[in-house]
């Protein structure tokens, strides 16, 4: 799980830094005069800064002070928005006026007229921050009425990246932001309902999703008993501009349920949508597997032989399958994508799920068979068919047969009423192998007993439920080698890490 970096705590700035030195202002000031401080401005390049050219003349336009319109000043947790106006070579804010007391500087940043983010001073810990003589945060004294002037020095942005000044992003040009507050209470099927924590990450897009892209971050612990609400929901900021159809905006969210992983792209105009309707997204509501534009991903992996023959070798590469579940925002159906992503095994199998009763509508399936009083699905009638290459050992063997995994969708319309499709734990681990080859079964429910082998004394179980960034061992290494005797609820490799697949020469 990523690393919680600081939540945008305003909605015109970002965190920045700077480097200031003080002078008392010269001009005497009358007593009706209310007391502050104004801001002086010299800009320089990253590069004439590091190399120790004093105020050197900026030759870009990008770089040009004289485009610098306005400013946004932090102080004490306050923003101020403040006009800049020529001051013989230098730029000066308006006066801000302040009551006596010491305040403390946090964030300076200079705009143009179209509020675009021109210059900005780093912070001391940051990249650029020996770049200047001084650096945020920094304290100013205000005495009744008298002014102020505090000269500072501000650094070109250019290309630059956030994280080289301190920041924790630029987009600082979107004067708005849309709330949706997200509630998830999951259901055990012998406890019923319980509240989640809940964890969330907002980026641009999913092809952005570094730390530098990270747009806000937030969490609730679900401590329903903490008397404390804001423990339980959890509201997302979006950043939204008016000037653009809610339509035609969108972001990525990733949100750990109980530490799960759900991800979706989230449309502003489904974010009004759920606030006009409900107000809220209630994630599972009543159980119903209500996961509005949210889906999770987990890995399926088997050991292809049951029984107590000792003939496994317990690697759990015969054959696995990536599976990712959503929900259809507009229909209700339930969607599966199922994905193979290896395959370590000779036998020819079967794989397919079960869901418990009867009264399903069914499509994307070879097979659906209802006749056992459970709905029978099969995705795959023969494993071999689950891969461009009809090789045995499919991504399992250093300098072996590699192949992409022949996607099926299988979608699930109009389940019954008492259908229970649950969010955090989707398949539980009652997968079973059938014979020395033939099937391959996993469930919605306790339908049969999971299947298990012996190996070295120990039962296991021939079927394993991964996160869906686990990474699988080469054929024919003991699984345990590499995550340890917890290897079915630790994904984390903590030793032999050359025996994993994606670490093959």
């Amino acid at each position: 799980m990523k690393n919680l970096l600081k939540p945008f705590s305003l909605l015109f700035a970002c965190i920045a830094m700077l480097f200031m030195y003080s002078c008392q202002d010269e001009e005497s000031t009358s007593q009706e005069e209310q007391g502050g401080v104004e801001f002086l401005f010299d800009g320089d390049r990253v590069s004439n800064a590091k190399s120790g050219i004093a105020n050197a003349k900026n030759d870009a336009e990008s770089c040009d002070m004289a485009l610098a319109s306005y400013a946004i000043i932090e102080m004490s947790g306050e923003t101020y928005e403040i006009d800049l106006k020529a001051w013989g070579e230098s730029y000066k804010t308006d006066l801000i006026e302040l009551g006596p007391g010491t305040y403390q500087v946090t964030n300076v940043q200079l705009f143009d007229a179209d509020d675009h983010p021109l210059y900005a001073t780093p912070m001391a810990e940051s990249e650029f921050g020996p770049f200047v003589s001084q650096a945020l945060p920094f304290d100013v004294t205000v005495e009744n009425y008298r002014k102020i002037e505090y000269d500072l020095e501000v650094l070109c942005i250019e290309e630059f990246t956030p994280p080289q000044f301190g920041f924790v992003f630029w987009d600082v040009t979107i004067k708005e932001v849309k709330n949706l507050c997200v509630f998830a209470n999951f259901c055990e099927p012998d406890a019923g309902h319980a509240v989640a924590s809940l964890e969330a990450f907002i980026y641009p897009n999913e092809e952005s999703t570094s730390d530098e892209d990270l747009i806000w971050t937030g969490s609730a612990d679900g401590d329903y008993d903490s008397e404390n609400p804001d423990n339980e929901l959890l509201c997302l900021k979006f950043p939204y501009d008016p000037s653009i159809p809610t339509e035609d905006q969108s972001f990525y969210i990733e949100l750990f349920v109980n530490g799960v992983l759900f991800q979706g792209t989230m449309p502003l105009d489904r974010v009004d949508m759920i606030n006009a309707e409900d107000g809220y997204l209630h994630l599972n509501e009543n159980c119903d597997g209500d996961f509005d534009i949210l889906s999770n991903s987990f890995n399926i992996a088997w050991e292809d032989l049951n029984g107590d023959g000792g003939t496994n070798d317990c690697d759990y590469n015969d054959f696995i399958v990536k599976t990712t579940t959503s929900t259809d925002i507009t229909t209700g159906d339930l969607i599966f994508e199922f994905e193979p992503i290896a395959r370590g095994g000779g036998y020819d199998h079967a794989f397919k799920f079960w869901l418990p009763g009867t009264g399903y509508s069914v499509t994307g399936a070879s097979l659906v068979d209802d006749s056992s009083g459970n709905t029978m699905i099969e995705v795959y009638p023969d494993t071999h068919q689950a891969f461009s290459s009809t090789n045995d050992f499919v991504n399992t063997k250093c300098n072996g047969a590699t192949g992409t995994g022949n996607i099926v969708t299988v979608t699930v319309q109009n389940p019954p009423s008492n259908f229970t499709y649950y969010l955090l734990n989707p398949f539980d681990a009652n997968l079973n192998v059938t014979g020395g080859g033939s099937t391959y079964d996993l469930t919605l429910g306790n339908l049969f007993t999971s299947s298990t082998f012996i190996k070295d004394g120990q039962e296991m179980k021939n079927g394993l439920i991964t996160t869906g960034d686990w990474e699988w061992v080469v054929d024919g290494v003991d699984i345990r080698t590499v995550y340890g005797p917890n290897f079915d609820s630790n994904f984390t490799p903590i030793s032999n890490l050359g025996s994993l697949w994606m670490n093959c020469p």
